[in-house]
């Protein structure tokens, strides 16, 4: 008899946490969708408020190719070197290869934002771009606990030598 009661509170306090995971979790998927959706507009306003004609890319991702290169398509040749500066919505400039020289990658490394990665197979040697990354494509939620903030929509201004 004394293990049965004892089964029996268990299975309710297992119902009891699976329920407060289901809230839990429910919470971060309402609050998460919001972020998303608040980074979408306040991308969407810097756009219009620069005029530009961008490309919709997967999951928030934003791009433009400003010039065409006369280089191999990176898809095919994916080790690049690149100017490039990295700017947030406010116009804060997070870095620049003018100060810190050009920057070179091997598309799809660890060490690129996956947001970056997608965008840059679409590009060719030579091509020049802008790329407005929403956080989870990338720096996420912590920033890179350096000059880019937790949580912060990137844009990249590239120009991938030939």
């Amino acid at each position: 008899m004394i293990l049965a009661v004892g089964c029996g509170s268990k299975v309710k306090r297992d119902d009891q946490s699976k329920t407060e995971y289901s809230i839990f979790n429910d919470n971060l998927i309402t609050a998460n969708k919001y972020l998303v959706k608040e980074d979408a507009e306040r991308t969407a306003q810097y756009i219009k408020r620069r005029n530009w004609d961008m490309t919709d890319g997967e999951g928030g991702i934003k791009y433009m190719v400003c010039d065409r290169g006369t280089g191999d398509s990176i898809a095919a040749a994916p080790k690049i070197l690149m100017e490039y500066r990295v700017e947030l919505l406010d116009g804060t400039v997070c870095y620049d290869s003018r100060a810190d020289g050009k920057k070179e990658l091997t598309i799809g490394s660890s060490e690129m934002e996956p947001g970056m990665t997608r965008t840059f197979r679409r590009l060719c040697h030579g091509d020049s771009a802008i790329l407005i990354l929403p956080p989870h494509y990338a720096k996420g939620l912590i920033g890179d606990m350096d000059k880019i903030p937790p949580h912060s929509v990137v844009v990249y201004f590239v120009r991938i030598d030939k």
